[in-house]
């Protein structure tokens, strides 16, 4: 609806499909660059990985790492088998994946929400599939 997309709503006011966040993303794992332009730098992108906050998550429930903006991949929630990797989900399973080890953005929304704010079961099958494809190993 019209008043919804118009609305003003942090946190919860981003609209677009998994191509459109993909593409958002993409300079974070492809080295800053995105369609042959330099959008962040080496330094921006180091600082991403450098870690806030650790451990458990007293709204979320679950053990996280926070680095600048973003989830890290971390032993206490694992999301890939790449260290250098940040994501973000949302309300309802949506979930952007950026691996700078493998220069990967993946990205999922849906159209039917589902239960959780750190991507669900949908999500992580489709992730997993991606590195699969890749032939990357995921122990």
């Amino acid at each position: 609806d019209l008043a919804w997309r118009r609305a003003e709503i942090p946190a919860a006011g981003g609209q677009g499909n998994a191509r459109g966040v993909a593409r958002a993303q993409h300079a974070v794992a492809n080295g800053g660059e995105s369609n042959g332009h330099r959008l962040l730098g080496e330094s921006t992108l180091n600082r991403i990985l450098d870690v806030q906050a650790a451990g458990r998550d007293l709204v979320l429930g679950i053990g996280v790492t926070f680095g600048v903006g973003y989830g890290l991949n971390s032993p206490r929630a694992p999301i890939s088998p790449s260290p250098n990797l940040c994501y973000w989900g949302g309300w309802g399973g949506s979930l952007v994946i950026n691996d700078m080890d493998q220069r990967m953005t993946m990205a999922y929304v849906m159209n039917r929400m589902g239960e959780g704010t750190v991507g669900d079961d949908r999500a992580h099958s489709i992730l997993r599939g991606v590195y699969e494809s890749m032939g990357v190993a995921w122990k």
